[in-house]
């Protein structure tokens, strides 16, 4: 993903989240540690680029880019270790414990990646 897109329009943020969403590919019933990778990768892929405010502007003046951002980053909440949204209890558990703790939520964060992306599609089809 390229590190500088705050001169994209809201089509081409689309694009590269589209793409961040579908490279995201996991099973909500497999390998918990699987679908944490997956989805870390995801969250950067969605986040990392709106790193200045006027990309964030573009992102919240659409519902769909603004919908697949705040999915983005309330799963961040949930697969980082340490997010300090954490309770302090919860932070830092070993990667085990941790893992336990993710893995009722998956099946939910999966039907939702579908559910933003199919939302993505409708305020900016695919060029396919």
């Amino acid at each position: 993903m390229a590190s500088d897109l705050s001169g994209l329009s809201a089509s081409e943020l689309a694009e590269a989240m589209r793409a961040a969403l579908m490279h995201a590919q996991w099973d909500p019933g497999g390998d918990p540690a699987v679908a944490v990778d997956a989805l870390e990768t995801l969250i950067e892929g969605v986040c990392g680029p709106v790193d200045s405010v006027a990309v964030g502007q573009i992102v919240f003046d659409s519902e769909a880019l603004g919908t697949v951002y705040l999915f983005c980053a309330s799963v961040r909440k949930a697969v980082d270790r340490n997010h300090p949204a954490r309770p302090p209890a919860c932070r830092g558990l070993p990667m085990a414990e941790h893992l336990a703790f993710v893995r009722p939520s998956l099946p939910g964060f999966h039907r939702r990646q579908q559910e933003v992306l199919e939302l993505l599609d409708q305020e900016f089809p695919p060029h396919n």
